[in-house]
């Protein structure tokens, strides 16, 4: 258990930087306003996710064991044209939690392969709490595939060219303390982040909370600092002497304008049951556990968002989901005008008993991009970003404008105006398109020899994304 003051928190993880915004492959969101530099007239709302009534994915082979975690990752496969999943399971006749690796031509219906890397089964490696990040920027195409999971003495990673067979790096652990981590990589320094847990106290509890090292060769890393905590607000629901909030792990997604989190509160409503009370694999600590949203401009300093909106439902009591939801794969993937996260969904809270107490994975759903919006009414709403650098010729609009209008602007870096892309250059967009190709009257390649700034004007209209991918599908006007 460590406490650590203010000063040593700062030192540990160091003091947000400003960043070039690179609007390329990663999009720029609006759930906070890292990329904005002005805003008239326009209101932000987040969008909790549609779930499915069923799981996606369920333990239904032997050595599964009774529950899978989406403790893992997945990645849309452009060559196959496949959904590649990692999770976990704790199956009884192999050692340790195992990392399983499933395929989906759909995100719905998962093949479990036999790969033979450890029998005929699918498993493909021996962790708990596995995070896998495919590493474009790695030129050795043996270590294309990074994995950072707990294990003996520690965290620990590994690597794989095609994220079947992996191996452990020469130093290990690389990390102490143990149980849940997401890695992530900087989209701006290429530095891999470590999202994980150390128990800390805070206001009189040891809770479960998040961290972050970084590393540029997963071997050395920072020293760990934590990053996100339960603050007096997520307690004000408690009333029993051991009742608190904690937070359970964090998936993180890097965009053009930061990173967006999503931390599973975990609100403590029964805390260390005596192990004379417990069944066999049942909990000390239990209640429900929700997932909620937060923003950072850097990775290190995090915001809540504001109301505390509950991003991913649990279902009604009984069902799949209806107990908790204990984690989120650590990426998202987008499909088509969608956006799927993953997550390990419980029918129990936390300290549920076996066997009613079952884990399984279900599929939470938004619109491309959708977390968030800003959103413009009958009065015309603004929106200016911060200096931009486009990766490529084209800008990409994510908004609902049917009933309304939207119209772009691009300006030179100091405000200046950019001729032939005014607002009055500018073809509206009058319909809801998540890839929606902006164009002007006489022109359509933005330039990207240099940073510039966009504005957006809208009525009646949702802004979700903006972004200018090197290879896009074009969307007319």
């Amino acid at each position: 258990m460590k406490t650590l003051p203010k000063i040593i928190l700062l030192a540990c993880c160091g003091l947000a930087q400003a960043r070039d915004l690179v609007l390329g492959e990663l999009p720029l969101l609006f759930a906070d306003d890292g990329g904005v530099a002005a805003r008239t007239n326009v209101t932000r709302t987040l969008h909790p996710a549609r779930t499915r009534s069923t799981p996606v994915l369920e333990a239904d082979q032997p050595w599964e064991g009774s529950r899978v975690y989406v403790y893992g990752s997945v990645y849309f496969d452009e060559t196959t044209r496949l959904l590649r999943l990692w999770y976990m399971t704790r199956p009884q006749a192999f050692k340790g939690d195992a990392v399983l690796y499933a395929t989906s031509s759909d995100g719905v219906r998962w093949q479990k392969p036999a790969l033979g890397v450890h029998g005929s089964n699918n498993i493909v490696f021996n962790i708990h709490s596995p995070s896998v990040l495919l590493d474009k920027r790695e030129p050795d195409p043996a270590r294309h595939y990074k994995m950072l999971g707990s294990g003996s003495g520690g965290y620990r990673a590994a690597y794989s060219a095609d994220g079947l067979n992996w191996t452990a790096y020469p130093k290990n652990p690389v990390l102490k303390s143990g149980d849940t981590i997401t890695l992530a990589q900087d989209p701006a320094t290429g530095e891999f982040l470590a999202y994980h847990k150390v128990p800390t106290k805070i206001r009189g509890f040891s809770r479960r909370v998040v961290w972050l090292a970084r590393s540029r060769d997963m071997q050395t890393w920072t020293e760990p600092g934590l990053v996100f905590a339960p603050d007096a607000a997520d307690d004000a629901w408690a009333t029993g002497p051991q009742q608190r909030t904690e937070v359970y792990n964090m998936s993180v997604f890097p965009h053009a304008g930061g990173f967006l989190g999503l931390p599973t509160m975990f609100r403590v409503t029964t805390a260390r049951r005596p192990k004379d009370q417990l069944t066999p694999g049942q909990s000390p600590d239990d209640g429900p556990i929700d997932v909620q949203l937060a923003t950072s401009a850097d990775g290190r300093a995090w915001q809540r968002t504001e109301p505390r909106t509950i991003m991913i439902p649990r279902g009604a009591p009984g069902t799949f989901d209806g107990g908790a939801i204990l984690g989120v794969s650590s990426t998202s993937v987008d499909v088509g005008d969608e956006t799927w996260v993953y997550y390990t969904a419980l029918t129990t809270p936390h300290g549920g008993a076996l066997p009613e107490k079952k884990l399984s994975i279900g599929r939470a759903e938004w619109r491309r991009h959708g977390f968030a919006s800003l959103d413009a009414g009958a009065a015309t709403g603004r929106l200016e970003t911060k200096p931009l650098q486009f990766g490529a010729p084209l800008l990409l609009i994510n908004a609902d404008a049917k009933g309304g209008s939207l119209r772009v602007a691009l300006l030179e870096a100091d405000g200046r105006a950019l001729p032939g892309f005014g607002l009055d250059d500018s073809l509206p967009l009058t319909t809801d398109a998540t890839r929606w190709t902006v164009r002007w009257k006489n022109a359509e390649k933005v330039p990207v020899d240099r940073p510039l700034r966009v504005v957006i004007e809208l009525t009646n209209a949702k802004l979700f994304s903006l972004s200018a991918p090197l290879f896009a599908s074009v969307v007319p006007p």
